[in-house]
């Protein structure tokens, strides 16, 4: 299946950022068989978190590769898109990305419930 995020672990916590947060879930998962991506174009990879839900923050998020091909870089940013869906979104803004760039990238996310 191409653009795939392997849901390596994640972990529900009552623990607060302040006491702006009632729950948290630290997020990490492992891209494979990323597509390229067109010039402007942006691609949509995502995985399950249990019990997240719309309205949550995604107070962090990160890759451990490179996000030049060597040619041409992307941006990357994270969403809470449904109920137990996190999405990572690539745009492309300087040229085409290339296939399989990411692959093997370790992605982790911290996302929280706001209690306002």
């Amino acid at each position: 299946m191409a653009n795939t995020l392997t849901l390596n672990s994640t972990n529900r916590d009552k623990k607060q950022l302040g006491g702006n947060y009632s729950e948290q879930w630290r997020v990490k998962a492992t891209v494979a068989d990323q597509d390229a991506v067109a010039l402007n174009d942006t691609l949509a990879m995502t995985m399950a978190v249990p019990g997240v839900a719309l309205g949550d923050h995604v107070i962090a998020g990160g890759i451990s590769v490179d996000l030049s091909d060597g040619t041409d870089q992307v941006t990357i940013t994270y969403e809470v898109t449904a109920a137990d869906v996190v999405t990572m979104y690539v745009h492309a803004d300087l040229g085409e990305f290339a296939a399989d760039a990411l692959n093997g990238g370790v992605v982790k996310v911290l996302v929280g419930r706001p209690m306002w």
